[in-house]
């Protein structure tokens, strides 16, 4: 791998994670708190951004909003009551009678038959009281509880997201300067051979085309070191809007001192096991299928009948004024059941069924999908693990050839372009052990969040 090439992955990966990551919100105008102006540690900014990261604080809203639908459907439990006024003015001698008698001034001397216009105030209370519907009430009111558990789930599954997020922005941020170290030591090896060289060409004892490859590498190398510069900015800003930092917020980390295992600490069937149980994915997609079953009991609940209980209070008369000695009191209870509604019972039963069986599915989904994320992840980290052994051996080797090289170089053994071989790989090498290092940790870091680690 060339220096370039190394240099071009590195800032990909921290341009390609300043975009990945944009898709947890934009950065919140909540400042970072007193304490992470202090060098973070990973567990310390993993928690900040639990406690300001925009996306979690929307899953908030949306458990909250789904607490509200169990409210609502609570209500269905209780009695509603009305209070109503009404006016009337008609001749119809049936409804004129009966306002008449309502209002207590019926006296046998009437004509009933041409009672005139009559007036008829009501203002009334009523209450309705549901005592049966088929047990829609008590699916709704229980798939609405399982939507909370959902919209639970649904925030851890945000949280363990987001964790290895910070987990992989915190480690991208650390390699970053250490890029710039690799990229500043090639100037600075590269400077000195270039005037060392001068200094031969003065004397006579190399030639012009030496100092103009030289004059080349060094070029390239400040190229290097300005993109390995970039590359920093790039994973702070990744990281603020993880952590809803302010885009003027200073954060400074702590490097860990325990370097990667050898090797995932765990066999992969055992990981999959726990995957596979406290993974939220897979536990909402379970309760999805729980709510559609739910829904689907509602549905089939409008088939039966519907009793309701309700009473009446008020009064009639001829004016807006109340007395109490023209109130009454109605009491009844009745029962429905519908007979033909034109097939959208069947139809919204039918709905029901489909959304049972999609939720059913996509259930299936999630756990291939994690099954797949585990073996991936599993497989990517002991990869991971053995390039790192391989490329911090590399990086070694090519330090001692180097010194051996440039030694060499300085008694006149070996030309330039040697020289110049052996600075890129060693250059390259150190490349390839900051970004095995890097990967290994973000490697961890996948395999942590296939398994739920931060739910």
């Amino acid at each position: 791998m060339s220096l370039k090439n190394s240099q071009s992955r590195l800032l990909a990966v921290a341009a390609t994670l300043c975009l990945a990551l944009a898709g947890f919100g934009a950065a919140a105008e909540t400042r970072v708190d007193a304490n992470a102006r202090h060098p973070l540690k990973l567990d310390e900014a993993i928690e900040l951004a639990f406690a300001q990261n925009p996306d979690l604080l929307a899953a908030a809203a949306r458990i909250g909003e789904a607490e509200a639908k169990v409210a609502e459907a609570a209500a269905n439990f209780y009695p509603r009551l009305t209070a109503r006024v009404g006016y009337a003015y008609s001749d119809d001698p049936a409804q004129a009678f009966s306002y008449i008698v309502a209002q207590r001034r019926f006296d046998f001397g009437m004509d009933i038959n041409h009672p005139g216009w009559v007036e008829n105030f009501r203002p009334e209370i009523v209450g309705t009281w549901s005592l049966y519907r088929g047990g829609q009430d008590s699916y709704r009111k229980k798939a609405a509880e399982l939507g909370v558990e959902a919209a639970e789930l649904e925030r851890s599954a945000i949280r363990n997201r987001l964790a290895a997020a910070v987990t992989a922005a915190y480690y991208a941020l650390l390699s970053a300067p250490q890029q710039v170290n690799v990229a500043r030591h090639s100037v600075t090896a590269v400077e000195r051979e270039l005037e060392h060289t001068k200094h031969r060409v003065a004397e006579g004892m190399a030639l012009k085309a030496d100092v103009l490859s030289l004059e080349v590498r060094a070029a390239e190398a400040r190229e290097a070191e300005l993109k390995a510069q970039n590359a920093i900015e790039l994973a702070r800003s990744a990281l603020k809007t993880l952590l809803g930092a302010s885009t003027d917020e200073l954060i400074n980390l702590i490097e860990p001192a325990d370097r990667p295992a050898a090797h995932p600490d765990q066999a992969y069937a055992r990981l999959l096991d726990q995957a596979l149980a406290q993974r939220p994915e897979m536990q909402a997609a379970i309760q999805q299928s729980h709510i559609r079953r739910e829904e689907l009991q509602a549905e089939r609940g409008a088939r039966w009948p519907r009793v309701n209980a309700y009473a009446a209070y008020g009064q009639n008369s001829r004016s807006p004024d109340f007395a109490f000695s023209r109130d009454n009191v109605t009491l009844g209870v009745n029962a429905e059941v519908d007979l033909f509604s034109g097939g959208a019972v069947s139809a919204r039963i039918a709905q029901a069924e489909r959304r049972l069986s999609e939720a059913q599915a996509l259930e299936q989904r999630t756990r291939l999908e994690i099954e797949d994320e585990v073996r991936r992840a599993f497989t990517t980290l002991e990869e991971a693990l053995q390039r790192l052994k391989v490329a911090e051996a590399g990086a070694a080797a090519a330090d001692e050839a180097l010194r051996l090289v440039n030694e060499q170089y300085r008694g006149g053994t070996a030309s330039v372009t040697r020289y110049l071989e052996a600075e890129t790989d060693r250059a390259d090498a150190a490349l390839r052990a900051i970004v095995a290092a890097y990967e290994s940790r973000v490697a961890q870091a996948q395999l942590q969040k296939a398994v739920g680690h931060w739910r």
